[in-house]
Formats: structure tokens, C-alpha cells, sequence
């Protein structure tokens, strides 16, 4: 992990604690464990499609962004939590794509997301856009886990999407205190 000490960011009255960012960075490591599972679920073909497709196109997009943010983003807190995306993103990515998942076409509203980050220059501007593109992707991202872990029969998909439900909450949490904080 890239964080270095963080005793806690005070933002706005809002408190993302250390612990909470560590316990962010532990889904990487939860998900490294379910490996070997996803390479036989791939081979029995036991993935749901369109639940690693609508996972991925969200999950790359804020890869990307939060790579891009872990350079630009002028507030350190906001570059913690890029890495701390980054990192996850790039877990829960290489796991849906080594279970046999498609890498999809990015959508073009996202496409235009990127592209308009990628021309701005740092600072406050950047740092709010960026956070609304992850508290956004977040959202929707937990609709369609929760929807998984709901519907999915036992397998590979539940156990992802179920264990991807407390953390993406977490992630949002610290996003909306990161966005508060730089809105004063």
C-alpha cells in the first residue's frame, strides 16, 4: 500500500479514519484468496456474463480514472483514496478477466469522463470531478453487486458480488466525506 501515515482525515467534521482506509485495502487481498475458485469457475464456465461485463466496464473505467487522479489530484487525501481505487480496481478487474470474463467497450459517457479529466489541469476542479465520477460509479456499481448477491444461485458471482457489497459502502463513505471536505 501507497499511504504512508494517516492518523485521519478531518474533513468537513467528518472523520475517514485510518482503519477505514486500511480496511478499504483489504478487499485486495480477500479477493487474491478466491483465485484459484475463479480460474475452475472459468473453466466450468460458471460466470455470469453480463454481471462480469457491467462490473468491468465500471471497475476499469475508475482504474483508469483513479491512476490518473493518483498523479493529479492536488489533495492528498484525494490521492490516497485514488490509489487505494487503483489498486482494488486492478484486483477485482484481473480476477473477473482470469475467470474468462470479455474486457467491454468502455461506454462513451465514461470515455468522455476520462477525456475531460485527462485535459484538466490540477487542483480543486479536478479533485471534485474526479470524485463525483467515483461516488457515481460507486453507486451503481453497488446496485449491481447487491442485485448479484440477491439473485446469483451459489458460485463464483455471489461470493464476488457479496463480498464486493461492505466494501464498495466503505468507499463510499470516504468519497462522500473526501467531496464534502473540498466543497468546505
Amino acid at each position: 500500500m501507497r499511504f504512508g501515515n494517516i492518523d485521519g482525515l478531518a474533513l468537513s467534521g467528518q472523520t475517514v479514519s485510518r482503519r477505514r482506509l486500511l480496511i478499504g485495502g483489504a478487499m485486495t487481498a480477500a479477493l487474491a484468496g478466491l483465485a484459484p475458485s475463479l480460474a475452475s469457475a472459468a473453466s466450468a464456465g460458471a460466470l455470469n456474463a453480463d454481471y462480469a461485463e457491467e462490473t468491468l466496464k465500471i471497475g476499469l473505467f475508475s482504474g483508469d480514472i483513479s491512476a490518473l487522479a493518483e498523479n493529479k489530484a492536488s489533495h492528498s487525501q484525494v490521492k490516497q483514496f485514488a490509489s487505494l481505487e487503483y489498486d482494488e480496481a486492478s484486483a477485482v478487474g484481473g480476477l473477473l478477466l482470469g475467470a474468462g470474463a470479455s474486457k467491454p467497450e468502455r461506454p462513451k459517457p465514461f470515455a468522455d469522463t476520462l477525456a475531460k479529466l485527462n485535459k484538466m489541469d490540477a487542483g480543486d476542479r479536478f479533485d471534485r470531478m474526479y470524485l463525483v465520477a467515483e461516488i457515481e460509479g460507486h453507486q451503481e456499481l453497488l446496485m449491481i453487486q447487491k442485485a448479484e448477491a440477491a439473485s446469483a444461485d451459489e458460485g463464483i458471482a455471489k461470493t464476488i458480488s457479496t463480498v464486493l457489497v461492505p466494501f464498495i459502502e466503505s468507499h463510499l463513505v470516504m468519497l462522500r466525506a473526501l467531496h464534502q471536505g473540498l466543497r468546505g
